[in-house]
C-alpha cells in the first residue's frame, strides 16, 4: 500500500513516489531567454477590478511580457514560450510589505510547465499556441491563439539597441524581480476554495542585451464557441482603453527562477 513520506516532495499523481525537496538556494535557469514587453497605461478604476484585495495598484498600467525560453535546465535542455500579462502592485500585509508585478495571467504553449506554476507557485496559468517570435529584421512579430483562433497579436518594430546606461539599469533592476500572484484551489464538489492566497514568487533576470522599438498590441476578443474557457479573460484584457502606449523592449540573456524561495504572504 502507497504510503506519503513527509520528508519528500510530491506532485500528482502522488501515487506514483515523491522525490527529495529541492534546497532553499535551489534555482531554475533558462539559459537561452528572449523577452519582449510591451507596456500602456489604461483606466486605473476598470485595471483596479482584477486585483485582489490586500494589493495595491501602484499605477494604471498593463505590462505585457512574451517570453521565449530555450536550453532550460529541468526540461532537459527543453523549450516553451509564454505571454503573461501583469500589473505594478504592492502588496499591505500584517507581516509582508512589498513591491512587485502582479501576475494577472499567464499564457504557456507546454503543459508541464502549467502545472508547475499552478499548483505549486500559485502563478494563473493557462494554455494557449504562442508563434516563436517572426523576425525581420528590425521588426518582430508573434500571435497568441486557441485551437486556430487569434486572440493577441504583438508587434515590435523599428528596433534598436539601447545605449550603455540604459542597459545597465536594465540590467540592474532586473537583477531581483518579485512576482506576486493568487493561488486558488477550489473545493472538491462545491462552492468556495480549499486554498485562496496570496504569493511571492522571487525571479530575476541576467541581461546581455537590449533592444528598443515601436509597440503593436492588438486584442481580439473571443467568443464562448471559439474559446469557452478564457473568452472571459480575453474580453476583460481587451475591453482596457489604450492610452499611452511605451516602447517595446527586447531582452537577450538568462532568466533564473526561484520557486523553493516562494512563499505566502501574510
Amino acid at each position: 500500500m502507497f504510503r506519503f513520506e513527509e520528508n519528500k516532495c510530491y506532485r500528482m499523481p502522488a501515487h506514483f513516489g515523491g522525490f527529495d525537496c529541492p534546497g532553499p538556494d535551489a534555482a531554475l535557469y533558462y539559459r537561452d531567454a528572449v523577452s519582449v514587453t510591451f507596456a500602456y497605461t489604461t483606466d486605473e478604476n476598470q485595471l483596479e477590478s482584477y486585483v485582489p484585495e490586500g494589493f495595491e495598484l501602484l499605477r494604471p498600467e498593463l505590462n505585457i511580457s512574451y517570453n521565449q525560453f530555450r536550453e532550460i535546465d529541468w526540461m532537459a535542455g527543453g523549450a516553451y514560450n509564454l505571454v503573461q500579462v501583469s500589473v505594478p502592485a504592492r502588496f499591505n500585509g500584517k507581516r509582508d510589505q512589498l513591491e512587485g508585478q502582479f501576475i494577472l495571467v499567464v499564457w504557456e504553449n507546454k503543459t508541464w510547465p502549467i502545472l508547475g506554476g499552478r499548483e505549486e507557485t500559485g502563478i494563473p496559468k493557462i494554455y494557449a499556441d504562442i508563434e516563436d517570435l517572426h523576425t525581420i529584421q528590425p521588426n518582430y512579430y508573434t500571435n497568441a491563439s486557441y485551437e486556430g483562433s487569434t486572440f493577441l497579436r504583438l508587434e515590435m518594430l523599428g528596433a534598436e539597441p539601447v545605449d550603455r546606461q540604459r542597459l545597465a539599469e536594465m540590467q540592474a533592476s532586473a537583477a531581483t524581480i518579485n512576482a506576486l500572484g493568487w493561488r486558488y484551489i477550489p473545493k472538491v464538489g462545491g462552492s468556495g476554495a480549499d486554498l485562496s492566497q496570496p504569493i511571492l514568487y522571487p525571479q530575476g533576470a541576467e541581461i546581455h542585451s537590449a533592444w528598443a522599438g515601436s509597440c503593436t498590441v492588438k486584442w481580439t476578443q473571443l467568443s464562448w464557441e471559439q474559446n469557452p474557457g478564457q473568452w472571459h479573460i480575453i474580453k476583460a484584457l481587451a475591453e482596457l482603453p489604450m492610452i499611452e502606449v511605451a516602447p517595446a523592449i527586447m531582452t537577450k540573456g538568462v532568466v533564473i527562477l526561484k520557486p523553493s524561495s516562494g512563499r505566502v504572504l501574510e
